[in-house]
Formats: C-alpha cells, sequence, structure tokens
C-alpha cells in the first residue's frame, strides 16, 4: 500500500491525478487499529469511505460480518423509506383539509413543507461542483436528509446538507474509480444501486457525534421540520455550553493572552465556534484537505470526543494575526478560511491531546501575491448561512 500523500480534490481530478488506494483490503492495513493509526497521520486510502464506516463503528473490519453488517443497513434505510413514504390517499376516509395531527394528509402536506426547506440548502451545496448540480444527486440528497430529520427529534436544521455533501461525494469516488476486478466483499459494498443506502448509512454515523451541535436544548422541531419561535425558551443550547467548556478548561490554562484578547475584542467561542463544530471544519479549509481532515476527526469513533483540540489548535495557529487585528478584524479573520494548513492543524491537535507527540513547527506564513495595482470593484458580498 503506497503512503497517501496526494492532495486530491472533490473536483474532477485532473488527468496526472493519482489516489492512493487499496482495493485488495489486505487484513493488517484494514484492522480498526491501523486505521486509527492512518487517520491520524492523514493517510487513510481509498476506499477511503469504508475507512470512515469502520473509524465510526457503522461497519466492522473486513471479514465475513461485513456484508451481513452492509445489507443490515441498507434492509434498516429500506424500511424507514417505506415507513415514511405513505400515501395519503391509501388511508380510507382521512380528509385533506383535516388539521387532526393523527392525519395522513396533514403529515404529507408537512412533509413536503420540510422537504422543499431541505431543498433551499442543498441546490446551494458546492456551487463550483458540477457532481452537485445534477437534479438526481440533489434530489438524493434530499431524500436522506428527509429521512433521517423525520426519525430524529432534532429535525433538520442548516448546515446538516454540508455534513452529508462529502460523505456522499467519497462513496460517489470510491466506487467511480474502483477497480474491476474486486472482492467480493467489495462487491457489495461498491454496489452503485445502493449510493442512497449507504449515504444515509454513513451520515447518521457521523450525526451521533454531530448532533448535539446542532440540538436546541428543550425546543422541539414541529412535525414540518421548523423550529418554534416563541421567545419564552430560554434553554442554552448545547453546542453553546460545549464552546463555553472549551474556553474555560482548556483555552484560558493553555493560552490566557489568547483568551483575554478574544474577551476585550468582545467576541465570544460561539461566534465562529459553532460554525466550526456543525460543519467540522468544513469552510475553514480548502474543500481538497476534507477527506484527510474527516479521516483525523474519526479517528477517536463516533462520539468525536476530541473535537475539541481542533477547536484549540486552529485557535493557536490563528493566534498571531488575532493578537494584532482589532475586534471587527479579528472576528473576520475567525469566519474565514483559515491560512494554516490543515496538516499542521491536525499535528497541533494531536500534539495538545499527547503531549509527549512532537510539536509540529510552525508553517511559515504565506505571502500575499504581488500584483499591479487595479482600479476599484464594487464587492461582491459572499453567501452565508446564519447558524443559531
Amino acid at each position: 500500500m503506497e503512503p497517501n500523500n496526494i492532495d486530491s480534490s472533490m473536483g474532477s481530478p485532473p488527468h496526472n491525478h493519482v489516489e492512493a488506494t487499496d482495493y485488495d483490503l489486505h487484513f493488517a492495513t484494514w484492522s480498526l487499529e491501523y486505521l486509527r493509526n492512518a487517520a491520524l497521520k492523514l493517510q487513510l486510502v481509498r476506499p477511503r469511505s469504508l475507512a470512515w464506516a469502520i473509524l465510526l463503528n457503522a461497519l466492522p473490519p473486513p471479514s465475513s460480518d461485513i456484508i451481513t453488517n452492509i445489507k443490515a443497513h441498507r434492509n434498516f434505510y429500506n424500511d424507514l423509506r417505506d415507513k415514511l413514504s405513505m400515501d395519503p390517499r391509501a388511508v380510507i376516509g382521512d380528509d385533506p383539509l383535516s388539521q387532526n395531527d393523527e392525519s395522513a394528509w396533514k403529515q404529507h402536506f408537512c412533509d413536503n413543507e420540510l422537504k422543499a426547506l431541505i431543498l433551499q440548502d442543498v441546490v446551494r451545496t458546492y456551487p463550483e461542483e458540477v457532481y452537485f448540480r445534477d437534479k438526481d444527486v440533489q434530489d438524493l440528497m434530499v431524500r436522506v436528509l428527509f429521512f433521517w430529520a423525520r426519525s430524529h427529534s432534532v429535525g433538520y436544521r442548516q448546515g446538516m446538507h454540508e455534513i452529508l455533501a462529502p460523505l456522499l461525494f467519497e462513496l460517489y469516488e470510491d466506487r467511480k474509480y474502483a477497480p474491476d476486478d474486486v472482492s467480493d466483499t467489495l462487491k457489495c459494498y461498491l454496489d452503485k444501486d445502493y449510493l442512497e443506502h449507504d449515504s444515509h448509512m454513513l451520515f447518521n454515523a457521523v450525526m451521533k457525534g454531530v448532533e448535539r451541535f446542532y440540538s436546541t436544548g428543550d425546543v422541539v422541531p414541529s412535525s414540518c421540520g421548523r423550529l418554534p419561535t416563541s421567545t419564552s425558551v430560554h434553554s442554552q443550547n448545547e453546542v453553546v455550553r460545549y464552546l463555553e467548556h472549551v474556553k474555560d478548561e482548556y483555552l484560558v490554562p493553555l493560552d490566557n493572552e489568547l483568551a483575554t484578547h478574544l474577551a476585550k475584542c468582545n467576541i465570544s467561542m460561539e461566534l465562529f465556534g459553532i460554525r466550526w463544530l456543525r460543519l467540522l471544519f468544513g469552510r475553514e479549509f480548502p474543500r481538497r484537505d476534507t477527506p484527510r481532515l474527516w479521516g483525523f476527526v474519526f479517528a477517536e469513533g463516533p462520539a468525536l470526543r476530541h473535537l475539541h483540540f481542533l477547536v484549540l489548535a486552529l485557535l493557536l495557529a490563528m493566534k498571531k494575526s488575532l493578537m494584532v487585528s482589532e475586534s471587527g478584524a479579528a472576528l473576520s479573520a475567525l469566519m474565514r478560511p483559515a491560512r494554516a494548513p490543515a496538516a499542521y492543524v491536525c499535528a497541533l491537535a494531536l500534539h495538545l491531546r499527547t503531549p509527549h507527540a512532537p510539536r509540529p513547527h510552525t508553517p511559515p506564513t504565506p505571502s500575499p501575491p504581488s500584483t499591479p495595482p487595479t482600479p476599484p470593484t464594487p464587492p461582491t458580498p459572499p453567501t452565508s448561512y446564519t447558524y443559531g
């Protein structure tokens, strides 16, 4: 197995693109311990989505049981889809105008509203990527997100589509670049007819660790997936409590100077941290870094227990620019993609988690390119989402 030192992109690979693979599934290199070590070193290889599924405990390492588990997940999704796709016309005596909570017609209209809500986000997924402009892909994403939302109390929240998209793309890429001659295990796993089923499997596995960051405490979504707008609910979000804990228990003891500066700038952790956590740092680095970054995140299992070390590492990597910035500039820097390489931030997070691990050398700060002055043009506001 060759080392995974290729900087792959989510876009279509160039003609000279080489992806590190191990479609032979040699047992020694697909044990859970080996995959964890490889993920922490950013060296997972294709089929990477299978490695993610194993790390997240969705599937066992390749063995006689893995095919049984794959089929079980697919059967579960089929059952879920059948259960939540009832045709209200098949319910005798139900009135399409009924406001009864038990009415199949009322649920049908609520489901359509939820699907429309999800579609609004899905159509904006990675607008420059051709793959996500395909209507069949968008419809697949809406179905996966809808069935997950309807079967979980947190419902659908903005940002979940940016968790699903990289998972779906990895599953698609693993199928696309697989050799023709593969084992029976991979023939089962890489079956193109089950791309939707396996996307739900991976998304569900990741959301076990991320769902808490979308939780709104005592606020329960309606059957249409929308959250109540009542101002009488004052339950603090789980994500806010988590970020406050990271600040008080880790950032302050580790780097009180930086924590104090952020406080003086009136920048609370939630202003930037909610996006970092809900999207698993998907916007903080180039998308070509997402597969390796997420392998690092998934290395410790579905609970994602060590996310706070990535939060700390990213803050420390940005400290120099943050310390010389005023409030507005500092917050702007925290909301833009990080200039520090993802590999450095992961290595620093590993050092913080395991102090005996070597501390990575600080990468040189890239200099802005030297270009001749050009006439000013009106700025184009970036596409942004509100996470609250």
